[in-house]
This record gives C-alpha cells, structure tokens and sequence, in this order.
C-alpha cells in the first residue's frame, strides 16, 4: 500500500463526508472532527486527534498526535505525545518525549524532547529536553539550549566581520 494512501481505519467522525478512494494524492475531508490512524497526505479539520499514524499536512484549530509522524501542522492548539513533527505553527504547542524540526509558537511547552529550533513568546521546558536554536521573549526550565538568540546575534556578527576582513583582504 502507497504510503500516501488512507489506511482502512483512518475514518472521519460526527459530521464528515465519506472518505476518499486510496490514491497517491488522497487527501482527508474538511469535517469538524477527525480520528485517523494510519498515513494520508493531508488533513483539514476543526478538531484531530491521531494515534499511530502518519500525515503530511493538517490544518486545524485542535490537534493532538500521540506515537504519530506529521509533516507540518498549522493550528491554534497542538498536543504531541511520542511524535515527530516537521514543523509546527501555533498559538499553544506541548510536546513530551518527540523530535521537532521547526517550532513557532506563542507559548510552547517542551518536556523530554529534541528541537532543532523553537521561536516563541513563551518557551517553558521540563527536564531532558535538549533544543538547538531558541528565539524566545522568555525561556524557562531546565532544557540545554544550544544557541540562545544572543548567542546567534553574536554568532552572526562573528560571522560578518570575518566575512567583511576577506572582502577587504581580496581587494588588496
């Protein structure tokens, strides 16, 4: 089976349309609600809830994604329990115990994780989460950040002036 294709229980709820053919493009229907489990391509829902599952892209105000793979996820409230994640916009973002490439959040909530790079109001941390870039108003608890946004305007002017003393160097 295309890992692209709807898994047999991955089926809209309450007040959804049927759901499509299995293809290589098989997107899930707009519904209020949505329970899937298994892999599709994208996904457009006020509420989803996904366990042991994979999806491409979700667009919803609700989501919560537990032992799951998802591509990108545009939302007001995310939830991630034991997943992956692409990258994620939202207003409120939990993640305990998954991997995240891209997080942007107003506040974000991050327990025994990896990030590669969080931007943020508020970032709140448990113990065991390791983060590589953090550009937050305010970072709190007890996570390993790599490289802070200070660290990165120092890293960057580093970066400028040595590419600044090579330019004139050439010209000589």
């Amino acid at each position: 089976m295309p890992a692209s294709a709807p898994v047999a229980d991955a089926a809209p709820v309450e007040d959804a349309a049927p759901a499509p053919a299995p293809g290589p493009s098989a997107a899930a229907p707009a519904a209020s609600s949505f329970e899937a489990a298994g892999a599709l391509d994208a996904v457009a829902v006020d509420r989803l809830e996904v366990e042991r599952g994979a999806i491409g892209r979700v667009r919803a105000r609700d989501v919560v994604a537990r032992t799951a793979a998802l591509g990108g996820v545009a939302a007001g409230r995310v939830s991630v329990e034991r997943g992956i994640v692409g990258g994620l916009a939202a207003r409120e973002a939990t993640v305990r115990q998954g991997v995240v490439r891209g997080m942007l959040a107003g506040n974000a909530h991050v327990e025994r994780s990896l990030v590669r790079s969080v931007v943020a109001n508020h970032l709140e941390t448990g113990p065991g989460t390791w983060i590589l870039v953090a550009a937050a108003r305010r970072i709190d608890g007890e996570a390993r950040v790599l490289l802070d946004w200070r660290g990165g305007l120092a890293v960057g002017i580093a970066f400028g002036l040595i590419a600044a003393l090579a330019r004139l160097a050439r010209r000589r």
